[in-house]
């Protein structure tokens, strides 16, 4: 049948492949994914995160220290802008918007989505479309795209720094071990490439498709502003400062599950905020799920086009 050669056709397939299977099932089918560990430790939105610091674990693998060169030149400030642009965005629409926001739109689920940073869908392009210092550079998005770092902004220090640290050590034990013997740089070379579809899965079963449809013209409309201001700005900065094809660029701004958790931990800061946690992440779900399809064709249709260019 040939389904892997039809999967790997579609930009970040293996990605997007298994989201739409982990929507269709929690939709469908949601208590199956409860059936108990090891599948709902794995396979489940809660065991996302485990997921994800296994993939900044290979991550660090994949860096040697003496070629980290080209991420302090191009990966480190494109992550760095892409959170100065979160913090000067979000300080922006909590001072001048009001709590209910603007066409139905909870200013909550704004500064959600412009907050939000889709990084395993990032390393998952990088791994068709960018170089090696692309690829070193999902820590980095990983972090500064967590809910944490929101909160932060939004005025709340609690366990932001241990949120912090917890992103940055699996990475570091990565480089590290690298760093001892190079060659567990190829031990684990297969490691991100394996973890992928499965934390693609897990990221899936955040959706419930029929949410989606309730909230789907003020989700579409949250995910069209949100999108061309956050492409705007981040290929903006990657081609004409960095002078690079804007692919890594484009590729950072999909709209991650873990940030669905921001609307619910804000309205604990913040009780003003409860009325709007329910339709603030349903309308996020929408822009979470139509970024999973957009931002691949996207990048895909720059890196084709840059590619014809030269």
């Amino acid at each position: 049948m040939k389904i892997f050669d039809k999967i790997n056709k579609i930009p970040a397939g293996m990605m997007i492949v298994p989201v739409l299977i982990g929507a269709i099932i929690n939709t469908l089918f949601p208590n199956v994914l409860l059936i108990g560990d090891p599948f709902s430790a794995s396979f489940y939105k809660t065991g996302l995160m485990s997921l994800i610091g296994l993939m900044l674990f290979f991550t660090g693998t994949q860096c040697e220290i003496r070629k980290m060169k080209p991420v302090v030149k191009k990966g480190i400030p494109l992550a760095t802008f892409k959170l100065i642009s979160f913090i000067i965005l979000a300080k922006l629409c909590v001072h001048y918007l009001p709590i209910e926001g603007i066409l139905g739109i909870p200013t909550i689920a704004i500064v959600t989505c412009i907050i939000s940073c889709n990084s395993a869908l990032y390393l998952s392009l990088m791994e068709t479309y960018g170089d090696e210092a692309d690829k070193a550079n999902f820590g980095l998005l990983t972090i500064i795209g967590m809910p944490n770092i929101a909160l932060l902004i939004l005025g709340s220090s609690s366990s932001a720094f241990n949120s912090i640290m917890a992103m940055l050590i699996p990475f570091l034990l990565g480089v590290g071990i690298t760093a001892l013997d190079v060659r567990f740089k190829e031990y684990f070379k297969q490691g991100i490439s394996t973890i992928v579809p499965v934390a693609g899965f897990a990221f899936g079963t955040n959706i419930n498709l029929l949410n989606l449809v309730q909230s789907a013209f003020t989700g579409v409309l949250l995910t069209i502003v949100i999108t061309i201001v956050s492409i705007g700005l981040a290929y903006f900065f990657d081609t004409i400062v960095l002078r690079q094809k804007g692919c890594a660029a484009i590729a950072t701004c999909g709209v991650s599950g873990v940030s669905l958790s921001l609307p619910y931990l804000a309205s604990v800061i913040n009780p003003e905020l409860a009325p709007f946690v329910s339709i603030a992440t349903a309308q996020c779900a929408v822009a979470l799920t139509l970024t999973t399809f957009i931002i691949p064709f996207l990048t895909k249709w720059c890196y084709e086009k840059k590619t014809m260019i030269k």
